[in-house]
């Protein structure tokens, strides 16, 4: 099996000149996993549908954009979401893993945080406890990006997997919160 590495220093002596060292460059850059929407369910297992009084689910707002929605007042067991995501096999396990949430509120009423807990699992290497290393953070009326980070201490090397937890913290008595995407950065190794 052909590493990244080897592939693309294949590639730059295929290539040759200043183009291939800026194409190795780029090869071993950061990766990007995006985790869909549909991914997430209830932190109990419970699968999310249409959003409906106060159970979150999905919507779309304004025939817009395709979000999870919090509304207010969130029924009990509602606040927590978990996603859980396979890890390439490029993936460093000697750097940082960021957790991206784009997420916002439908108005200014409450303040309401959002933090998020990041499990790793490997073969072998089971329940491990969280890695997530960021504080929870403040969700702002537009829609903005919260970054958790998880340090490198916890990644584990693949064959892996993340589930992450994200909590809305805070009472949402006067603003439903609204989840745009979700998606991870890596450093390749």
């Amino acid at each position: 099996m052909i590493t990244g590495k080897e592939a693309a220093s294949e590639l730059q002596r295929s290539i040759g000149g200043p183009g291939a060292a800026v194409l190795h460059e780029w090869m071993k850059a950061g990766g990007f996993i995006p985790i869909p929407l549909i991914s997430f369910t209830k932190v109990d297992g419970t699968a999310m549908t249409k959003q409906a009084t106060t159970v979150v689910g999905f919507a779309q707002l304004a025939s817009k954009e395709s979000v999870i929605n919090i509304p207010v007042n969130a029924a009990a067991g509602n606040e927590s979401l978990s996603a859980t995501v396979p890890l390439p096999p490029d993936l460093d396990a000697g750097k940082d893993v960021k957790i991206h949430v784009l997420v916002g509120k439908a108005a200014d009423n409450d303040v309401l945080t959002l933090d998020a807990e990041a499990f790793f699992c490997a073969v072998g290497d089971t329940a491990n406890a969280d890695a997530q290393d960021t504080a929870a953070q403040t969700i702002t009326e537009a829609a903005s990006e919260l970054v958790f980070t998880c340090g490198n201490d916890g990644v584990l090397a693949p064959p892996s997997s993340l589930s992450i937890v994200l909590t809305l913290g805070g009472t949402n008595d006067g603003d439903a919160v609204y989840i745009y995407s979700v998606w991870l950065e890596y450093t390749k190794g």
